[in-house]
């Protein structure tokens, strides 16, 4: 069979040779959610195979160009470069995986960049995926440390566009992810959100979380999703961006928080019990999570706060609670869970809550 054709992973995320690491950012959000195959689902077998596909080439590619080392390679030699380890590509080397030191550079770096063949070059449809999560999820510290690299939707719901018909584990032939329940306890991914958050107020969002735009005056924005990039203490506001780069300062109120890792518990639904739900958001109004991630069909499903588990490092504001009624209303980071009960952070003390005394902010 004839060798495919290297691909430009420039042209792949449109952008310029010459492009700074925030624009390789702006760019790999946006194309990744263009060709996320859960925005395809609905589409003929051949079209979602394409998005599948492209989805993988837009990973590899922001994977190559954001790693410096990669990107001098591959701007040398080319993607026959990274297949052979940055060495030349003619001796049937094209098609092996290569450790062979890059000529000229710096220190003889060597690397060893599997293939593959087809859409995604040497890019799985799991790698991609697992590629994908952190941005969405507010994953700080991921993908070359990352400190406010969120992924929202286009605006059609508060989570539809990476969430349709459940989430990550709607991607099908995605590598077999299962949901987010499939990526086990995400062990890592929490212990990189937990560092993230130590130098950040419990009362205060950390960067990179992802949130929902409400309540604004100019109705423009409102239900559409930011990633939260800082907290300007003197305004009291925060600072986000949105889908098209642009920021904006949000007063608190204005923001509801998109968390992930949600497991469910205790339920009617024997069937719900112990799912974890792709994304959820508290609606203050209804006193309920809405769900996305658990239900078939992709509808939202709503979920009183004792059956929700939140993950480590939610904010939370606390209320219901009798016995101590000054702690309602204050705010504070959930630390840890024990059976029923909540371990919360404050700003001076640390306090057990149950489950539906604490809500997510």
């Amino acid at each position: 069979m004839p060798a495919a054709a290297a691909r430009d992973f420039y042209a792949i995320l449109g952008v310029e040779r010459n492009a700074t690491d925030e624009e390789l950012k702006r760019a790999y959000r946006k194309q990744a959610i263009k060709w996320h195959p859960d925005k395809h689902a609905s589409k003929s077998e051949a079209e979602k195979k394409a998005a599948e596909a492209t989805f993988k080439d837009v990973a590899e590619a922001f994977e190559t160009l954001s790693d410096a080392d990669k990107r001098a390679c591959y701007d040398r030699y080319g993607e026959d470069g990274l297949k052979t380890g940055g060495g030349a590509s003619g001796g049937g080397m094209g098609n092996m995986a290569g450790s062979m030191p890059f000529g000229g550079m710096p220190g003889g770096v060597r690397f060893s960049f599997s293939t593959g063949s087809g859409g995604g070059g040497g890019m799985d449809s799991a790698r991609a995926a697992q590629m994908f999560k952190p941005f969405f999820c507010g994953g700080r510290g991921g993908l070359g440390g990352m400190s406010s690299g969120g992924i929202f939707d286009d605006g059609d719901s508060p989570f539809a566009s990476m969430m349709m018909g459940g989430g990550l584990g709607g991607m099908g032939g995605m590598g077999g992810m299962g949901g987010m329940g499939g990526m086990g306890d995400m062990g890592a991914g929490r212990s990189k959100r937990r560092r993230s958050t130590a130098s950040v107020a419990v009362d205060v969002l950390p960067p990179g979380v992802v949130v929902q735009l409400t309540g604004l005056t100019t109705s423009t924005h409102n239900g559409t999703t930011a990633t939260v990039d800082a907290f300007d203490e003197s305004r009291q506001r925060y600072v986000v961006s949105l889908t098209d780069g642009a920021s904006l300062a949000v007063k608190p109120t204005n923001m509801r928080q998109i968390i992930s890792d949600v497991t469910i518990v205790g339920t009617s639904q024997e069937a719900l019990n112990g799912r974890v739900a792709a994304s959820a958001m508290y609606d203050a109004a209804k006193g309920r999570y809405q769900c996305e991630g658990l239900k078939h069909d992709g509808s939202i499903l709503s979920l009183k706060p004792e059956n929700v588990i939140l993950p480590q490092d939610c904010r939370v504001t606390i209320d219901g609670v009798t016995s101590r009624p000054a702690l309602n209303g204050r705010i504070g980071r959930v630390t840890a869970v024990n059976k029923d009960r909540y371990v919360v952070q404050l700003a001076d003390e640390s306090v057990s809550v149950r489950f539906g005394a604490v809500a997510a902010c």
